[in-house]
């Protein structure tokens, strides 16, 4: 059977996947993300499961999310997903996402191998270097650079701690979960008539079940700082950057 090096799956909003306004939250898309980014792993023969039988796993290291307008309760969407290189240890994924009325968001992404006895980096699979990679255009020109950590008091902070229910196949936190505790850290206000337009979001450290989670929101660009927001998420004792991240928003239409 040949290999497919474009992926595509549809995916249904569902009740379970819409905010207040009706529509698929930021949180749903980024499960799309995933999801598709797993199926097409498996495709290729580098899925999760494939890498834990040797002791290694993959991680995200890096996402960068721009999303035009968010599918509606009852639409179906459409995600194409794409391997588009090796830079070092990242293998690096882009991704797609359309409806009926054509495409709703498209994302960027930067993924590598830990050796789960070690917790270190390790060597990309190898059949990765065989891949032949689609000649198309990446959709997001971001390239992937360090974040410092925001300093000062921070106008917004929420504290979490890490459920089972969080935890992935490697028992340890889902990717999705830190975009969760990042948006969450604003105002209910703020989330109701607001929605995400952008987001970037680097994973430094990883964390456990039962870990205590505190999660920062600084205001952003100096251009714009009543709409962006930088975020940290660090661990709560031992004061340990988890996950730095940054977000711009806009007036949500329907309100």
């Amino acid at each position: 059977m040949s290999t497919r090096s474009v992926w595509t799956e549809s995916f249904p909003i569902r009740a379970y996947d819409i905010t207040p306004r009706g529509t698929a939250s930021p949180l749903a898309i980024c499960d799309f993300l995933q999801e598709a980014a797993g199926n097409h792993a498996d495709h290729l023969g580098v899925s999760m499961e494939d890498l834990l039988s040797d002791n290694r796993a993959w991680v995200l290291a890096f996402l960068h999310l721009e999303v035009e307008r968010y599918p509606a309760w009852h639409r179906e969407v459409t995600l194409e997903t794409w391997p588009s290189g090796l830079d070092g240890i990242y293998a690096t994924r882009e991704f797609v996402l359309s409806d009926d009325d054509g495409p709703c968001a498209r994302a960027t992404s930067a993924w590598f191998v830990i050796d789960t006895d070690r917790r270190r980096p390790a060597r990309p699979p190898a059949v990765l270097h065989d891949i032949d990679l689609p000649d198309r255009p990446r959709p997001l020109s971001t390239q992937q650079s360090k974040s410092s950590v925001p300093e000062g008091s921070p106008p917004h902070e929420r504290d979490f701690r890490v459920r089972y229910h969080d935890l992935d196949l490697n028992r340890h936190v889902n990717n999705v979960r830190y975009v969760e505790w990042a948006v969450e850290t604003l105002d209910a206000g703020w989330l109701d008539t607001h929605e995400l337009s952008h987001l970037t979001l680097e994973f430094r450290a990883e964390t456990t079940a039962d870990d205590p989670v505190r999660a920062e929101a600084y205001a952003g660009a100096e251009d714009d700082p009543d709409s962006t927001f930088r975020h940290h998420l660090r661990h709560a004792e031992s004061d340990r950057t988890l996950a730095l991240a940054s977000t711009r928003w806009r007036v949500a239409e329907n309100d």
